[in-house]
This record gives C-alpha cells, structure tokens and sequence, in this order.
C-alpha cells in the first residue's frame, strides 16, 4: 500500500532529500559541517526573503516559538497575543508558562486576526513589548494579513511584532525585510519539504536589542549563543547534522523553481481542492483560506475522528481532522511542499468514497 502524507506537518519529501538523509554523517566541528552550515544560511536568507542571519536550532517548530518569548519577555512585561487558532492559544499557554499574563485578542475560530480590532487594543493597553500572532494557523486553515497588523503595530505602539511562520514560510508570500517584521519562526517539516527536527528564527535588530536586556532565564534557547557562533559557521550545541545535510538540499530545489513559482503552485493547488470539496458538498471551514491547506467541515453526524482513521487504514492516505474545538468536526488536508495535484486528487478521490459510507 503506498503511503501519502496529506497533512499539514510533516510532509512528503523529495527523493533526492530523502538520499541525502542517508549520507554518511558529518563531525559538526569540520570544515565539511561548517561549509554545509553556511548554504544552508544562505538557502535560508533567501526563503525568508531576509538579509539578516537566521538562527537555527535542532527543535520542533515550538521550540522557535518559546525561544522567541524567552528571549524577549522580562517579568511584568505586557504582551498581547492574537489568536485564531489552536497555535495561537500556543503562544499564549508559553507565555503564561513564563509567568506573564498576556493580553488575549481572540477570533472567533474560522476568522482571520482584524487589524482593526488590534489597533483598539494597543490604543487601550498602553506599553505593549511584543505582539504574538499566526501567518497561518493551520489549526483553522486561516491565514492571517501579516503585513496589515505589522503596519497596525508599528503605526500604534513601540511593541515588536512576532509572526509565527512554522506553516507558511515556502507556500505564502512572506516578506521578513519587506514588511519590517521584526521575528519570524519557522520549521523544517512544512513548506521548506524536510524531517521535523530544525527549528528558526530571523531576528531583527529591534529584537536584538530587547533580547540584549531580557531578563528571562535560557539557556538552551539562548538566541545570544547561538548568534555567536555564526561567524564560524557553528552552533552553540550539537545540531541535527542530517536533517542540515537534507535541509539544504531541498532549499536547494527550491531555489531551483524560484519562490513565486513555488508560491503560484501551491496557490494552484489550494484553488484546487477547495474546487473537489465543493464537489462534495462540504463548506469550506476559513473565512480566509490558506493556501497551504484546506480545511471543510464535516456534515452533521459524521464521526471525522473514524474517517479520517478508516481512510488512513484503508488507502494509506493521511490527512488531518480537527484540533481542540474542532476535533471530529472538520477535516483539513495539506498541499504545500512536495503535494502535487495527482496526490490531492488520490485524497479528494478517498475522502468521496468514505465519506459516503460514514
């Protein structure tokens, strides 16, 4: 039975990514690691759509979420965060692991942040060191206008602006430089067709200089130690050599295709299986939908749970139900990456027979 990942992280891999995975493993205090390491800051530099160097760190794309508010945040800081989703209330449950007490800004689950609903909390709460909020939540399927609440930030506060990317960065337009984003986190599972296992995190010079003074402990997160090793090609703790060795070469590939072709692709894609679901009579869950993913609700009565379990048994095909509120409700299928169209049409081709029969 073939296997096929239609979920929102991991990803299927490249088969040229998936050799490099199998390439004899390098010392990382080597010349070979370090010339390694620095194409794959300049691969990075580029899907960033940065100048600035890109810390890189061997964790889950949560890992780059908590660095960003460890390394950020001093106690009784005031922070909001902006939620639409499953990893919106992340951030919030790792600042409060922090011991602050954030500002919540919630959607109701299905609509995109309102930059106009953010301009009236930063004019009623007054010094504001950093706004939190998703790209796109995969939770909800929603992608969220990055550039108007980073305008709405900067325009009404002096707080840095925290964009959560782990899903988007390689399938939406993103513009760290462009839109004077101040921290963007992101991961290797997702768009950028790797393993899980590397984290990131592009910095900018505000943010270095809060981080500068930041009183929160860290250690292993510490964005100071790893900044410091980036002249040499280094990192402060053993990182995950292999994934570094497959990581560059899928930045490689996507270099290769060019970032707007990979951007038109997915959104391609996307148009595409919201088309299938139509088809089958299934609303789109997203007042604004992603292009990464798409995510329809379930009909009334219809266990999404043992759906998305029977197809997965039955076809080998993996998809995505629900989070939190929604679990059993929805069902969210991915097409980022490595997806082509004759994968999602083998899941839409699945999800029409079993659905029929649940």
């Amino acid at each position: 039975m073939r296997r096929l990942l239609l979920t929102p992280g991991p990803t299927p891999l490249p088969p040229s990514v998936l050799k490099r995975l199998g390439a004899p493993i390098l010392h990382h205090r080597t010349r070979e690691f370090k010339d390694l390491f620095a194409g794959l800051q300049a691969g990075l530099k580029s899907v960033f759509r940065t100048r600035r160097d890109v810390l890189v760190m061997a964790a889950s794309g949560t890992g780059a979420m908590e660095s960003a508010v460890c390394n950020l945040l001093s106690a009784n800081d005031r922070v909001v965060v902006h939620v639409t989703g499953v990893f919106g209330e992340r951030f919030v449950k790792i600042v409060r692991a922090y011991g602050l007490d954030p500002v919540v800004l919630e959607e109701a689950w299905g609509d995109p942040a309102d930059p106009g609903r953010l301009r009236e909390t930063l004019r009623r709460e007054r010094g504001v060191r950093a706004v939190f909020f998703q790209h796109v939540d995969t939770s909800t399927a929603v992608v969220n206008d990055v550039r108007a609440l980073a305008d709405v930030v900067r325009k009404e506060s002096d707080a840095l602006t925290v964009v959560d990317a782990v899903s988007s960065l390689g399938g939406e337009r993103l513009e760290t430089d462009g839109w004077a984003l101040d921290v963007v986190v992101s991961a290797s599972q997702k768009g950028l067709m790797c393993p899980p296992g590397l984290a990131y995190a592009c910095v900018g010079d505000r943010a270095w200089a809060v981080s500068s003074v930041c009183r929160s402990p860290r250690f292993y997160f510490d964005w100071r130690a790893m900044r410091k090793g980036l002249p040499e090609s280094q990192t402060p703790f053993t990182p995950a050599i292999s994934i570094v060795t497959a990581q560059c070469e899928a930045l490689r590939l996507m270099s290769k295709h060019g970032l707007p072709r990979i951007w038109a692709k997915t959104a391609s894609l996307a148009e595409h299986t919201r088309a299938g679901l139509r088809k089958m009579g299934l609303e789109l869950f997203s007042k604004a939908p992603a292009h990464v993913l798409t995510a329809a609700c379930l009909p009334e009565g219809v266990d999404g749970k043992a759906l998305i379990r029977d197809v997965r048994a039955k076809t080998g095909i993996s998809m995505a139900g629900g989070q939190g509120r929604l679990e059993g409700r929805i069902v969210r299928i991915a097409h980022m990456g490595h997806i082509n169209r004759r994968d999602v049409d083998a899941g839409l081709k699945a999800l029409k027979a079993y659905l029929h029969k649940a």
